[in-house]
């Protein structure tokens, strides 16, 4: 009930005042499971991505969150679950697993934590170990606009328009538990397809190294 309320409020607050468009979503599995991966620029991004499909989705959210007892329960109610952001936690590796086992759209933020805009970080190994385990498809996700929306470390919500493109998926190949370097490849691989999604008529977003 909150997800559905969340997700069409949301959806009409996006579209009526943000201009949001969407592109791409041809590459969205319309049934069986999907990793999202996206950049990570501002608290509303899971919210932005989450409404530009027309599935439900599962995200995670940092386990801080979850103490306030009314964020907890927004956070339970919109799909959200609690990660370790330090450590791959086995707790959130296995819902995640089963989630997609199920055929669950799962909303993974490849860089692991808010970036400026900028440039895009690096891939933590999560995003890559689910990938492999899974053999589920990849959805590469650039946005923009969350960054002026919403800036890190800021309060204030400001006018921008939202943008929100979808990439064709990437599928993990190889072991990830046991060959380092394929986990290092993908998660490139991810990065670079992600800034590729960047509009032409914007500068090129640097990948760091």
């Amino acid at each position: 009930m909150i997800y559905a309320i969340g997700y069409w409020l949301s959806r009409w607050i996006a579209r009526a005042f943000f201009a949001l468009r969407v592109d791409g979503l041809e590459h969205v599995p319309q049934t069986g499971p999907a990793i999202l991966a996206p950049n990570h620029v501002s608290y509303v991004d899971p919210v932005l991505v989450g409404i530009s499909i027309r599935r439900r989705a599962h995200f995670m959210a940092k386990k801080e969150l979850f103490r306030n007892p009314l964020v907890g329960w927004i956070l339970r109610g919109v799909q959200a679950y609690p990660v370790t952001r330090e450590r791959v936690d086995p707790s959130t590796l296995k819902r995640t697993l089963a989630l997609l086992a199920h055929g669950h759209v799962v909303l993974m933020f490849p860089e692991g934590t808010r970036g400026d805009g900028r440039t895009l970080g690096l891939a933590k190994p999560g995003i890559a170990v689910v990938a492999a385990r899974s053999g589920v498809p990849v959805v590469p996700v650039f946005h923009w606009g969350a960054e002026q929306v919403l800036p890190r470390g800021s309060r204030r919500v400001r006018w921008a328009p939202l943008r929100v493109r979808f990439g064709p998926p990437l599928r993990f190949a190889g072991d990830a538990r046991a060959d380092r370097e394929a986990v290092e490849e993908f998660g490139r691989q991810l990065m670079e397809a992600i800034a590729a999604l960047r509009p032409s008529t914007e500068k090129p977003i640097p990948v760091s190294r």
